[in-house]
């Protein structure tokens, strides 16, 4: 086996044989693992862990999920999975970071059929994204200490052009939650609360995303990945090595002649 390197962290791995990839440069941990299947084993454990430790320490677990059309097998996993089998549904309240409210547009099905018909989360805690989705979740978290009123773990999508979901407010005093042309979006401001922020790089055209990161630019309405800054939180970006750059071998060594 090859020796590590300063390019790979504890979470990397080789690739193929004779081939190493590059840690991608983005804003935080990355955790990259050998194909799809592996990838969400990763992400399904750190929710697993720190939805315990949130239990223990809060008496509940605050849940931000995203619906994109490649986390169906991750959610999942997280049912059928032994490992994750006392993952604390009935102490968990669950949200969704962006909507479409319009008839037959709503990503929440694919929540609600792989997650909440199959868990034994109680239905008062399953909050369906609505046009008062804010002063819902005022209300849900007021009941915590002042400072840990906050989400405790969302997941994110990494999309096409570095961006992922969400609307792209971040000032203090802006809206935790922005509601326009039948779209409900979480803000910057209230994604970057999260104790825990996990950005998952699933799907096709991952690598280009990746490289598209730290050079989008700004757009009106879009909220780009690496904007998702976490204030006294983690953030984790997990992805496949198919989607990194292969680490160039070795320069040659040049010939040393024979006397």
């Amino acid at each position: 086996m090859a020796a590590p390197d300063d390019l790979l962290d504890p979470h990397e791995r080789p690739g193929p044989p004779g081939t190493r990839v590059v840690k991608p440069e983005l804003p935080g941990s990355v955790v990259i693992r050998r194909d799809a299947d592996e990838l969400i084993d990763a992400v399904a454990t750190d929710l697993f862990l720190h939805a315990g430790a949130c239990v223990r320490q809060f008496g509940d677990f605050q849940l931000a999920l995203s619906a994109w059309p490649d986390v169906e097998p991750l959610l999942l996993r997280l049912l059928y999975d032994p490992r994750y089998r006392d993952l604390p549904w009935r102490r968990t309240h669950l949200w969704v970071v962006e909507d479409n409210l319009a008839p037959g547009a709503s990503f929440f099905p694919l929540i609600e059929e792989s997650i909440v018909a199959q868990a034994d989360i109680p239905e008062e805690q399953v909050h369906r994204p609505s046009a008062w989705y804010e002063r819902e979740f005022k209300e849900v978290l007021g009941w915590r200490e002042k400072g840990h009123d906050r989400l405790d773990y969302v997941m994110l999508p990494l999309l096409a052009g570095g961006t992922t979901q969400g609307a792209p407010l971040h000032a203090k005093g802006d809206p935790l939650f922005v509601v326009n042309d039948e779209r409900v979006r979480m803000t910057g401001r209230l994604l970057g609360a999260t104790r825990f922020i996990a950005t998952v790089a699933l799907g096709p055209g991952m690598k280009q995303a990746i490289r598209d990161v730290p050079l989008a630019r700004p757009s009106p309405g879009v909220l780009l990945a690496r904007d998702v800054q976490p204030l006294g939180g983690e953030r984790r970006w997990y992805v496949e090595e198919q989607a990194c750059e292969p680490k160039p071998p070795p320069p040659a060594r040049p010939a040393i002649p024979l006397e």
